[in-house]
């Protein structure tokens, strides 16, 4: 059985312009973009906790209902934490971001070390692109607010870029008939 997927002239279109807006959006308010989305978060943990605390309470398995109801409430828990104070999530992030790319540099670091040391050729570049990841995680660390809305900032370039490929995908899509 062969299953065939289509998209319509219009849909694409519209799927278009909507992805482009969503970009302008994020490109232009990129701070505001990102306490929306931790908010937004925020709102999906704290709806699934209790969602899990109320099901915790029907199930007739002792098993089932002690996992939801650890489970809802840690959920719980966490959702309304991250609508308390979405900024201090926001950044919690980007510091957790920064402390990954500092230990990924210096994990890349003891590897171009240890090729430095074998005499394998070109390994210069692999210990100063290690250094700049460390000092990139530093700054990371230093700034997250910025790093957010960097962030937000280049994911709102690709919505725009993927919005206009799709409006003109659109466009140049032949009436569909029947």
């Amino acid at each position: 059985m062969q299953v065939k997927f289509t998209r319509s002239k219009w849909g694409t279109i519209l799927w278009g312009v909507a992805s482009a807006v969503l970009g302008i959006f994020m490109f232009v308010n990129p701070g505001a973009t990102a306490k929306g989305v931790t908010v937004l978060f925020g709102w999906v943990l704290t709806i699934a906790g209790v969602i899990a605390l109320i099901g915790a309470f029907t199930h007739w398995s002792i098993i089932l209902s002690t996992l939801d109801l650890y489970a809802g409430a840690l959920s719980l828990l966490f959702g309304m934490l991250i609508l308390a104070w979405p900024e201090f999530f926001v950044a919690f992030i980007f510091v957790m971001l920064g402390l990954y790319v500092i230990a990924a540099g210096f994990s890349t670091l003891a590897g171009s070390n240890a090729l430095r040391i074998l005499g394998v050729r070109g390994s210069g570049v692999g210990i100063v692109l290690s250094m700049l990841s460390v000092i990139l995680g530093i700054l990371v660390i230093m700034s997250p607010f910025a790093m957010a809305n960097v962030a937000m900032s280049v994911g709102g370039i690709a919505l725009i870029y993927t919005g206009l490929v799709h409006i003109a995908q659109g466009i140049k899509m032949p009436k569909q008939e029947g």
